[in-house]
């Protein structure tokens, strides 16, 4: 086992954590879930399979991992303007951004597929997913959207199901297209003009 990785400073710890889930997430995309070993990935950023089985468990508890940190992404987006004044428009595109961005990356379509085809076998994966996913993040845009009509900003008689409509207007069939392998990544030019749409047509629903 490298006992160098025990020793690290948080900081680094936490670079080559990031980098060991970077490696998994390639991995996954090119041999899916149940041909990726904790060796496929101990090799791809030259620790031990050890010292993996150490800090993530097993491969479920890997990719775990993951999806815990897939959606921290966005939920920091969503955290920072829960108690900040940027004008409306731009925190939603702000938003719309990052979940189109997470949502329709290769790196999740790849842990979505996983979670789908491994759901009798490891359907841990898809709980979390769920749990850690749409599930913990939503209430955070919830929680905006309330404080946006507290101010005056925003009118709608649910938030939840304004949330709801946001996703739907930003997002489409396009989630499903990807899942499915018709609809290859949005460039990143694309994804800013989703993130534009979704909030102009938003707030002519409920500005």
């Amino acid at each position: 086992m490298d006992f160098r990785m025990f020793e690290m400073r948080e900081p680094d710890r936490a670079q080559r954590r990031d980098a060991i889930l970077d490696a998994a997430t390639a991995i996954l995309r090119e041999k899916g879930y149940r041909d990726t070993t904790m060796l496929d990935v101990a090799r791809q950023v030259s620790a031990s399979k050890e010292t993996l089985y150490a800090w993530f468990g097993n491969k479920s508890g890997l990719f775990q991992a993951v999806i815990r940190r897939n959606a921290n992404t966005v939920r920091t987006v969503l955290v920072s303007h829960l108690d900040g004044n940027a004008p409306i428009e731009e925190a939603l595109d702000d938003v719309g951004r990052a979940l189109a961005s997470l949502l329709l990356g290769d790196g999740a379509v790849a842990i979505n597929r996983a979670a789908i085809s491994e759901a009798r076998s490891e359907p841990v994966l898809a709980r979390i997913l769920i749990e850690t996913g749409r599930e913990a993040t939503l209430p955070f845009f919830v929680r905006y959207l309330e404080r946006c009509r507290e101010r005056g900003l925003l009118d709608f008689d649910d938030p939840r199901e304004a949330a709801e409509t946001f996703l739907g207007l930003l997002l489409g069939d396009k989630q499903v297209r990807r899942l499915l392998g018709a609809l290859d990544t949005p460039e990143v030019e694309e994804i800013e003009a989703m993130a534009k749409q979704a909030a102009a047509r938003f707030l002519r629903l409920y500005g």
